[in-house]
């Protein structure tokens, strides 16, 4: 299974960013977009897990969970990775809250990697992922007169581990397994 750890997002910020990817499109050029009900905040990729793991993380997303009480973001700032000039990646962040989500980011990193998964390379970020590029362009002229009229308020109450089925037409997630902060 391919699986990763993630925040879901609620319908109202999913229609939020959905209508924000309609106003993005013709300005973006060829890019694979998210369809709105699979946005979400990436927290670790695991990818291919043995079904035989599920149980284990679950209890490391509830001990991660107990040490974190519920807390909210404000997205509004759109960036890219690697970088504005060579995007393969267009996302959207936070102005605001993104200093708790990463230390919970990096307490599932240090749970994983506990658990044998190898390190991830990349340094934490919050984001929610709006568009990929096959090739890398230059969208710094989007991401000025780009991004939310208004920030957008995330609350993050949970974990979830999602499943992730490929297909040609574009992923299935498929919730796991959700396991809220604070222990409750």
């Amino acid at each position: 299974m391919r699986l990763f750890f993630c925040v879901e997002l609620n319908d109202a910020a999913k229609r939020d960013l959905g209508r924000l990817i309609e106003r993005l499109k013709p300005r973006c050029g060829n890019a694979k977009w998210v369809a709105p009900e699979n946005l979400h905040l990436t927290v670790r990729f695991l990818g291919e897990v043995g079904e035989g793991r599920v149980g284990e993380l679950e209890e490391l997303a509830r001990e991660v969970a107990r040490n974190f009480s519920p807390f909210s973001l404000e997205l509004v700032r759109l960036s890219a990775f690697p970088s504005p000039g060579r995007a393969r990646v267009l996302w959207i962040g936070p102005a605001r809250g993104e200093e708790r989500f990463v230390a919970l980011m990096r307490s599932v990193e240090e749970g994983v990697r506990r658990l044998g998964f190898k390190p991830e390379a990349k340094e934490p970020r919050a984001h929610v992922t709006l568009a990929r590029f096959r090739v890398p362009r230059d969208i710094n002229e989007v991401i000025a007169n780009g991004g939310l009229e208004s920030p957008l308020r995330v609350e993050v109450r949970e974990l979830t581990l999602m499943r992730s089925t490929l297909r040609p037409e574009g992923p299935i997630y498929t919730p796991l397994f959700r396991v809220p902060l604070g222990g409750s």
